[in-house]
């Protein structure tokens, strides 16, 4: 089954040429579906031979296409594992941005970069990555989008700070000898995503719509939302009710809104970043904030673009530099 996204796998290479893997071809000659790109607008699809070569011990093939340019995919996988200081380095990053608010933001910029890319290179390096599931993936892509959030007014330095350490401190926890090797509650948001989509799209539409930032109507929890829905949904999506103020109604009203506009944008994402979306609105995130940010993310060159849903989970591959795009396949 072809890819919804590819992630470019060249290893050094310009930002004038990118190339993500689709699928492999089912011919004896091997080769695969390969997207070619300059921008994400421009995306073409070819059908490449292997590149023949080989480790200095042939026990491992370039996973790239033939004529590829840059290294092959085995020289930079043997780079990364060459920096046994990376995790002292991770933990020296994530130390200045838990105390951010004592020292000057560009250490905290660095700091932000270094702990999101030298994490990235680690998983990579402990061959983690390529076992990680599509929604885990997604979220470490999002981390690397997140380095530049540090760069926002210098009242909200420090929490962009906090929360990105947090987030990244969780992805070095999958190298730890007792790791699943798993991010949490990636399970429990495939399963709510799987109960979202068989709703009808107006009861769908009234529970994304209440996970929202608090304002006068008290937030239910994404798991209870969604259970109370499949249990109504068969009464047609009456919203629960909303008091006798001018203020309860206008709320609700303006949640049906939302609610619509998240789950439109929701259904076109690819699965693994649908589970990721919906793993942080569980945690408590803005359900709007949490899509739309999936869906406009292209610092660091990663691109996810609206053009549909994923097949389901997929392994998507890794890069050098994590730049992606959409396919029209």
């Amino acid at each position: 089954m072809p890819r919804a996204s590819a992630v470019c796998e060249l290893t050094e290479h310009g930002p004038e040429q990118h190339a993500g893997l689709i699928r492999p071809l089912a011919r004896p000659e091997g080769g695969a579906v390969w997207a070619t790109w300059t921008t994400s607008e421009e995306v073409v699809c070819l059908a490449l031979y292997d590149c023949s070569r080989q480790s200095k011990g042939q026990e491992r093939p370039c996973s790239l296409f033939g004529a590829h340019p840059g290294p092959c995919s085995f020289d930079r996988d043997d780079a990364l594992v060459e920096d046994p200081a990376r995790a002292a380095r991770i933990d020296a990053s994530l130390a200045v941005l838990a105390e951010a608010d004592q020292h000057y933001r560009p250490a905290v910029q660095s700091a932000a970069h270094d702990a999101t890319l030298l994490t990235w290179d680690e998983l990579r390096a402990r061959q983690i990555w390529p076992e990680l599931p599509e929604c885990d993936r997604a979220a470490m892509y999002r981390l690397l989008a997140h380095a530049d959030s540090v760069r926002a007014t210098r009242a909200s330095v420090a929490r962009a700070a906090s929360e990105l350490a947090a987030q990244v401190a969780q992805m070095t926890r999958l190298w730890e000898p007792a790791s699943p090797r798993r991010l949490p509650h990636g399970d429990t948001a495939a399963d709510l995503l799987e109960v979202l989509d068989r709703l009808p799209s107006a009861s769908r539409a009234l529970v994304l719509g209440s996970q929202c930032e608090p304002r006068y109507l008290a937030r239910m929890p994404l798991d209870e939302a969604v259970d109370w829905a499949s249990c109504h949904a068969s009464e047609g999506p009456p919203p629960p009710p909303a008091g006798t103020d001018w203020q309860a109604e206008w709320d609700r009203k303006e949640d049906e809104k939302r609610g619509e506009i998240t789950s439109g944008r929701l259904a076109k994402l690819p699965y693994g970043w649908r589970v990721d979306a919906v793993r942080r609105i569980a945690l408590g995130e803005d359900a709007l904030t949490a899509v739309a940010d999936a869906n406009v993310i292209r610092l660091y060159g990663i691109y996810q673009a609206c053009n549909g849903p994923g097949p389901g989970p997929q392994s998507s591959g890794s890069s050098s530099s994590p730049c992606s795009a959409e396919p029209s396949t």
